[in-house]
């Protein structure tokens, strides 16, 4: 085993939060090393170059980590969620779908809303300039103006195209009286920085082009060409720390040689989502004294809907989000629950097999002589939406290591439990009685409804956002971050992944994750010298 020289910040994880903190801290002249488990996507391997689409979907880009067999990714065990984990240099960017809405002011403030979820030690404004800034880095596409979301400088690049879908989908919002919006993406629409404007090819899953903001293309070459030291395919097993409590650094194998190193480094920063920071914090044993880490997992409620429209509205073409509604955002309790939900409306497959096999609401099309007409009608004509709430937490919703099972590298296998509890569940089918509401109003011939649950009545919810299980709060009582990412236990290690959001609003979380890992690391940029000198290494 070798032990390198000792670096100024290390950083565990190339995601979308490893990537700002390591193009902040290199830009500042400090010495950043990030380790990466996995490697490079290479532009050649993304789902859209290959003919058998439907197929690379649902395996080898599959983005549920327990469907995929995938040399990259670690052994999961789960009794009812679809994780979405990519192991790569920009991480689960290279697979997610770029939907880009901020979380609302009262989303920090639900202690004082009902007291059934913690408030954030910080607020809404605390973090709306860095909304901005992460904006200009990455070219977010989007109109101004939303009458339901405080006022904000227009995007970098205008709104991406108005699809048929979308026009179709406000026409029903509008006979409804309901809130819509264009949806603002993490794509853009017009060349910038470098990179080519969106071609509106279709459903996205990843992006060959770099239109979407892929982290491996918009932040990590800058990242680079500013000093940081990236190193593919280093498996962290342990963060180490010293007789003090604080971080030393970490121990890590090299997956292609199979050695293992340690390296030093003044400044620890976790960046490996909301399933793999627990992890590793549980098996390196550190910054739990609050029983918090891994626990107040987060999905979102979730339920869908495809509907089928008379008319052609080519919903195989254009980018994957057209329209947010936000009608239903805030908590009214007469609906019968606490907190709010919103609409994503998406466009539909572009993949003709995979309209036929049920993509989405599980509808699949009937084999034999029938078969021909049912496509004829189908295709292009389906849209969907997706309701998503914010789920109370639970702590019992976990990510925990089963000590009896251990991988390779002799670290116990991680599991996850989640389940929806009852306010979720009632919020869950009175967003199902709106999205059938939608659907009539589009003049839909056919509605299909999706809440998850399998034959058993079990949910077997889609995770695409894992968040929730490191989380931060004015309390080392009650959470395991300060309001500056900063471990109550371990004072030189900070947690930047969306882990350590508070609530889980209504919305995708990755801007806000972004936002927040941007003030992080502005934070270690500016108090360096005091958080690297042992007695004065807690924020104010």
């Amino acid at each position: 085993m070798s032990t390198e020289t000792e670096r100024d910040v290390l950083i565990i994880g190339s995601g979308a939060t490893g990537a700002l903190s390591a193009l902040v801290l290199s830009q500042a002249g400090l010495d950043v090393l990030c380790l990466e488990q996995g490697g490079w996507v290479e532009k050649n391997e993304f789902v859209h170059n290959h003919t058998n689409w439907s197929w690379q979907r649902a395996t080898n880009w599959n983005p549920d980590i327990t469907q995929r067999d995938h040399p990259d990714d670690y052994e999961m065990q789960t009794d009812s969620s679809q994780p979405l984990m990519w192991n790569a240099v920009g991480g689960s960017t290279n697979a997610y779908g770029a939907i880009w809405p901020r979380y609302r002011p009262s989303d920090f403030r639900k202690g004082d809303e009902h007291g059934l979820q913690p408030n954030w030690p910080i607020a809404y404004e605390d973090i709306a300039p860095f909304y901005e800034r992460v904006d200009a880095i990455l070219g977010t596409s989007g109109l101004s103006g939303d009458p339901a979301m405080p006022p904000r400088p227009e995007c970098p690049t205008g709104p991406l195209p108005f699809t048929k879908p979308a026009q179709k989908l406000a026409e029903g919002f509008d006979k409804l009286g309901w809130h819509w919006w264009p949806a603002e993406a993490g794509v853009i629409s017009e060349d910038y920085d470098g990179r080519p404007a969106c071609n509106n090819c279709g459903l996205c899953n990843g992006c060959p082009r770099g239109s979407m903001t892929l982290y491996a293309e918009s932040v990590w070459p800058k990242a680079l060409a500013a000093g940081t030291e990236l190193r593919t395919h280093a498996r962290v097993l342990k963060i180490l720390t010293g007789t003090d409590g604080r971080a030393t650094g970490a121990r890590f194998k090299d997956r292609l040689t199979g050695e293992i190193h340690e390296v030093t480094a003044k400044i620890v920063i976790v960046a490996a989502n909301g399933v793999g920071t627990p992890r590793l914090l549980l098996a390196s044993g550190i910054a739990n004294s609050s029983d918090m880490v891994g626990r107040n997992l987060l999905h979102h409620t979730l339920v869908s809907a495809q509907i089928w429209v008379d008319e052609q509205v080519d919903g195989q073409m254009g980018y994957v989000a057209s329209v947010l509604g936000r009608e239903f955002a805030e908590t009214d309790t007469s609906r019968g629950f606490v907190n709010g939900f919103n609409f994503n409306c998406t466009t539909s497959t572009p993949s003709a097999g995979e309209l036929a096999t049920g993509w989405m609401s599980g509808t699949k099309a009937p084999w034999g002589a029938e078969h021909h007409d049912w496509m004829e009608k189908r295709f292009g004509h389906s849209i969907g939406l997706f309701a998503i709430g914010d789920d109370l937490p639970n702590p019992e919703n976990r990510v925990y290591l089963d000590d009896s099972v251990t991988d390779e590298d002799g670290i116990p296998v991680i599991k996850m439990h989640y389940e929806p509890g009852e306010n979720d569940k009632r919020m869950m089918n009175y967003m199902l009685d709106r999205l059938q509401e939608i659907g009539e109003a589009c003049g839909a011939f056919d509605i299909a409804l999706n809440d998850y649950r399998d034959e058993d009545g079990v949910y077997r919810t889609p995770a695409w956002h894992m968040i929730g299980t490191c989380r931060m709060g004015d309390d080392p009582a009650t959470s395991v971050v300060n309001g500056w990412h900063q471990s109550w236990d371990v004072p030189n290690m900070f947690i930047v992944d969306g882990s350590v959001l508070a609530t889980g609003g209504v919305v995708n979380p990755t801007p806000t994750i972004s936002a927040l890992a941007l003030r992080a690391a502005e934070y270690i940029r500016d108090n360096f010298a005091d958080l690297t000198t042992p007695q004065r290494t807690m924020a104010a």
